[in-house]
């Protein structure tokens, strides 16, 4: 996977017929994740319905980029080891739905 994402093929051209399976779970995997995020007071209901009905399209436009074109950082920018994730206030820690502050500069 690492060496077809850094010849520059995008999720969708590796995952070729599969996807859209790979798109549900994503899809799946980050509604869990904002779920969780209003279990444990980080979101609001009303903030998870807004997130969640633009959870199809951000999945999908990450599973069809090709690296380099922005969204999220390969596989571990979304779900595991990516947003959500580490204490708040931890270098590249975010809530749920949001993006970690640009270390650009």
């Amino acid at each position: 996977l690492k060496a077809d994402r850094a010849a520059g093929k995008s999720l969708a051209t590796i995952a070729g017929s599969k996807t859209q399976a790979l798109i549900d779970a994503l899809v799946a995997l980050e509604n869990k994740e904002i779920d969780a995020a209003v279990t444990a007071g980080q979101l609001t209901a009303a903030q998870a319905t807004t997130q969640k009905a633009n959870t199809v399209a951000r999945v999908t436009a990450h599973v069809n980029a090709t690296p380099g074109q922005g969204g999220f950082a390969g596989m571990g920018g979304m779900g595991r080891g990516g947003r959500g994730h580490g204490p708040a206030g931890a270098p590249g820690a975010t809530t749920p739905g949001t993006t970690a502050p640009s270390t650009n500069g």
